[in-house]
């Protein structure tokens, strides 16, 4: 084979190969971040849904 329909294929094998690689790490990343989102969105609603604590009793019964 000729060296530049070698270059050719090897350029054209590695575009192939990061564009494959790229999906993959893409679709990690969007799991990753998905996951992060969820937990953070689970952690907002159940302090949302703590009822708040009064720090005012506290305070006054100290200084009686």
């Amino acid at each position: 084979m000729d060296d530049i329909t070698l270059w050719v294929l090897a350029v054209f094998g590695f575009i192939g190969l990061v564009c494959v690689m790229g999906t993959q790490l893409a679709i990690t990343v969007e799991q990753f971040v998905s996951a992060w989102i969820g937990a953070i969105q689970r952690l907002t609603d159940l302090v949302r849904r703590r009822p708040p604590q009064s720090d005012d009793e506290d305070v006054s019964s100290d200084l009686s």
